[in-house]
């Protein structure tokens, strides 16, 4: 156990994770980040709805909206690079060749201080998915589940300017859109890590 994981990580400790997979799960980080600073200005704006904390939730939310379309406009990029340049197939081939088990025991020494290891579950549904469907068919899926957090902050951003405008909280929207919004971390920035296992494999 961790023939594989333990090369992969050793790789990965000398040259990090590459971009733009690093720029990618970095900013779906950001996604989470700015969706937790957009439920503190909430909260302040609704003990004192002044048009000035109202208008820096608008802010807030603008600036996720903006962070989660960078996303997207990465994996569009990389999509078609990848497309151009022959890569899907070069990953696929490795995809069939990664010892999931092995790698994840790797990843398990350090990412089980949960009775449900997020990570390794993640990591585990990417890695089979990838195997099962192809490399290319799991970043179409991540392109949609982009696409639906993008609906998700507009979502957002309307139901603020309905509260705003009717005083009625809407506390369910609030709370639903930002628990889609810290979720994504243990996908898009877990899926930096699927992706280096596999660019990594043969070095």
């Amino acid at each position: 156990m961790g023939t594989q994981g333990d090369r992969i990580f050793q790789i990965t400790a000398e040259r990090g994770f590459p971009d733009p997979w690093l720029s990618f799960g970095d900013a779906l980080c950001d996604e989470a980040r700015y969706a937790t600073e957009a439920m503190r200005l909430i909260a302040v704006a609704r003990k004192d709805a002044t048009p000035a904390n109202q208008d820096a939730v608008r802010a807030q939310l603008q600036k996720k909206a903006d962070n989660i379309q960078h996303c997207a406009d990465i994996l569009t990029q990389v999509r078609h690079d990848y497309d151009q340049t022959g890569m899907w197939e070069q990953l696929d081939d490795k995809a069939r060749r990664l010892d999931i088990a092995d790698v994840l025991g790797t990843w398990a020494r350090t990412q089980e201080l949960h009775p449900y290891p997020m990570v390794l579950k993640s990591l585990e549904f990417n890695w089979t998915y990838m195997k099962e469907h192809g490399v290319k068919a799991f970043y179409e899926m991540t392109s949609e589940y982009v696409g639906k957090l993008i609906q998700n902050t507009a979502t957002w951003q309307e139901a603020w300017e309905r509260e705003v405008t009717t005083g009625t909280v809407d506390r369910i929207t609030t709370v639903e859109c930002d628990l889609n919004s810290i979720e994504a971390p243990m996908h898009c920035n877990v899926c930096n890590k699927t992706i280096t296992a596999l660019l990594y494999l043969d070095e």
